[in-house]
């Protein structure tokens, strides 16, 4: 239903930037960017690929957590005699050692690495939902200043028009001379707009190049398609059950969580064990050694406490991203909703009936039944109530992506 109700809104362009018919475009020459395109190009972008980057950094740690220490191989020769006497041998030995003490925390260890790396892999959908968001601005922001500047370009059209009405009304006497100055200045505001828009949509696209990578000629969006949004509280559930700022925020903690753990184990005695031959010049024998660190003046209690407290730190900041969050979809949906039903009210009730006024004047004012100053009022408030609708576009669009960027909808 709600979207049979707003089946007007799909023109927007057309009803806004160009109301009447032969009105001029700022078209360029080349192919029409659309939403698809510019979100496809969100995985070559530079801060995705290098949170990529990052997750293979950590899926190295995670084998390095896995890894078990190298055996330590010594070995030692050379020539003996016997004091004294003509003995002589050459003597040679050899020994092995195999550090034990990981086997304590190895499987904390492990487990923190591979918690970590989680996190690291949900950053990384973050800085993604984060680009495509950033990205959805910049593109919807392209279109708003596009479809302005097209109202624009069609008013001064028409501005041109009434000037010049206003010039042969003069000449031959049927209006006062004053009103020619009023009209070209009017004019001349129009055209001193117009280039305020063009300038800021050429900003708009150069930006959008740049991020993209390619020249972009012109882009292709309807602003007033809506958000299909599902009930707050069920977004509500969905940011905190799945919004990778919660997940990862919640790995960080399983990972703190470990390495205290870790950190535990490691106060246990560390054992190493070690085998040796030996060839001298009278004997040859073979040893099996253990060591053993014996805990008695350091029980890692430091190590402990920093663990500790960075638990406390992870689970506080679980905490402030989950209300931040909710906070922060409730403002957006909000915006979202509030947007959605004053653009039914400009297209249903506040635009037609500007069009309809300075038409009409326009109309009047060709049959000598109204004023000049009527007619450049009219389009005047024209002018702004098409800037104001385009701009309440522009905040519907925003909030509704902030939306989607939070609890992972498609955008339209």
């Amino acid at each position: 239903m709600k979207t049979a109700r707003l089946g007007g809104l799909g023109l927007l362009v057309t009803a806004l930037a160009a109301p009447l018919s032969g009105a001029a475009s700022d078209r360029e020459p080349g192919a029409v960017l659309r939403w698809p395109q510019v979100a496809a190009a969100a995985d070559q972008h530079p801060l995705v690929q290098e949170a990529n980057a990052r997750v293979s950094g950590a899926t190295g740690a995670v084998w390095t957590a896995r890894e078990i220490p190298n055996p330590v191989v010594g070995i030692s020769g050379g020539d003996a005699f016997v004091r004294g006497g003509p003995g002589y041998r050459r003597e040679w030995s050899y020994s092995i050692e195999l550090p034990l003490e990981f086997l304590a925390s190895r499987l904390q260890r492990v487990a923190g690495a591979k918690a970590s790396a989680d996190g690291v892999r949900q950053d990384a959908r973050g800085v993604r939902a984060q680009v495509v968001r950033e990205l959805r601005r910049i593109f919807v922001m392209l279109a708003h200043d596009q479809a302005v500047l097209e109202a624009g370009t069609e008013l001064e059209r028409q501005g041109a028009e009434l000037a010049g009405l206003v010039r042969r009304r003069a000449e031959r006497g049927e209006s006062r001379p004053s009103e020619v100055p009023r009209v070209e200045i009017e004019l001349e505001r129009l055209r001193s707009a117009v280039e305020r828009s063009r300038a800021a949509t050429e900003a708009q696209r150069q930006r959008l190049s740049s991020w993209l990578g390619s020249p972009v000629a012109r882009v292709e969006a309807d602003l007033a398609q809506p958000l299909q949004l599902p009930p707050l509280p069920e977004l509500h559930r969905r940011v905190v059950e799945s919004s990778p700022a919660v997940l990862a925020s919640r790995a960080r903690v399983v990972a703190a969580a470990e390495e205290h753990g870790a950190e535990r184990w490691d106060r246990l005695p560390k054992l190493s064990i070690g085998y040796a031959r030996t060839e001298a010049l009278d004997r040859s024998a073979r040893t099996i050694t253990a060591t053993i660190t014996v805990p008695i003046w350091n029980w890692n209690g430091g190590k402990i406490r920093q663990a500790e407290a960075a638990l406390e730190g992870e689970r506080a900041r679980l905490d402030a991203t989950s209300r931040e969050l909710t906070a922060s979809l409730t403002d957006a949906w909000q915006g979202c909703s509030a947007g959605l039903s004053a653009a039914r009210r400009f297209q249903g009730e506040i635009l037609p009936r500007a069009e309809a006024s300075a038409r009409t004047l326009g109309r009047a004012f060709e049959l000598g039944e109204a004023g000049l100053l009527d007619v450049i009022d009219a389009r005047r408030v024209l002018l702004d109530t098409r800037r104001e609708y385009l701009d309440l576009l522009l905040d519907m669009q925003n909030a509704c992506g902030d939306v989607a960027a939070l609890a992972g909808l498609e955008l339209p």
